[in-house]
């Protein structure tokens, strides 16, 4: 049998990057409106209690939060995917995780859902979300302080987005 004696090093490398994820996820809790719409377009984990989850005619499903506008949208094409029943009559009622891309639609923050695997039903003990490990790092060596030009220091914005250009100035 031959033995690779790089893999112990290789799934330990693995483990650390696995840990260090986990450790980074970004938790937010369904009743933070504003927080949830700073977040458009990134992942984050949304938790709390459902209320009112309902089906429109044409069989999207949606299933509420109570306490903000955050909300889960499960459209027909992806209903088949989920094989214990439809989004709204399972997960209404309940205490959830729900881990997704933010994304805004008029104005309030919601999930595609598209897998029942985003999805975690929370026991009505179980502390969500989890405590952080403190992360020990090493204490890194101060660096000398290079002579910069004097500028003034900018504040951290998001940059502003363009707005959508005219065609008809263009095409005539």
């Amino acid at each position: 049998m031959k033995t690779f004696p790089w893999l112990p090093g290789l799934l330990a490398a693995l483990a650390a990057t696995c840990a260090h994820a986990d450790s980074s996820a970004i938790y937010i809790a369904a009743t933070e409106t504003e927080e949830l719409k700073a977040k458009d377009g990134q992942k984050v984990t949304v938790y709390g209690e459902t209320s009112g989850a309902g089906k429109s005619s044409s069989g999207t499903n949606f299933v509420n939060f109570e306490g903000g506008e955050f909300y889960l949208v499960t459209f027909k094409t992806d209903l088949n995917l989920f094989p214990d029943g439809e989004p709204a009559d399972l997960y209404d009622g309940k205490r959830l995780a729900v881990t997704g891309v933010m994304s805004i639609y008029q104005g309030k923050p919601q999930f595609k859902l598209t897998s029942p695997e985003q999805v975690r039903i929370l026991e009505a003990d179980e502390e969500f979300p989890p405590k952080q490990e403190e992360m020990k790092e090493t204490p890194k060596p101060e660096a000398k302080p290079e002579a910069a030009p004097e500028t003034e220091p900018k504040p951290e914005e998001e940059p502003k987005r363009k707005p959508p250009v005219d065609p008809s100035e263009y095409f005539k």
